[in-house]
């Protein structure tokens, strides 16, 4: 993963870590692309990664991920109920997507998409 996120209350001071940053990965041969750089308030968390990460650590699977999923997975298991799609393969897919919302808090979430 080459993202990474700074927080802090003194938006000067975060201009100059970001600066440091900048420094620091040029020396390596890296930049920041520019569009991907901004200072915003983190109130109600920063999309990153596919989650929506706050301040204090706590991570949430983004809703459009959870919703795009919710309808690929419907249609994967008509497909295996249809004999269209091998069920070994809806259950790598499950699988994948398990191990990606585990970095969130979303049991509750894991448990409304795929029942039980």
């Amino acid at each position: 993963m080459d993202d990474f996120l700074l927080y802090g209350e003194d938006r000067a001071a975060l201009k100059r870590l970001g600066a440091r940053c900048r420094e620091f990965l040029a020396e390596e041969g890296l930049e920041i692309h520019p569009d991907k750089y901004r200072l915003i308030p983190t109130a109600d968390g920063v999309d990153f990664c596919g989650f929506v990460v706050r301040a204090d650590g706590r991570a949430k699977v983004r809703t459009s991920n959870a919703r795009r999923f919710r309808k690929r997975y419907v249609r994967m298991r008509r497909e295996v109920v249809r004999g269209r799609r091998d069920a070994e393969d809806l259950t790598t897919t499950v699988r994948a997507w398990i191990a990606h919302a585990k970095h969130a808090q979303s049991w509750g979430l894991r448990r409304a998409v795929l029942g039980r």
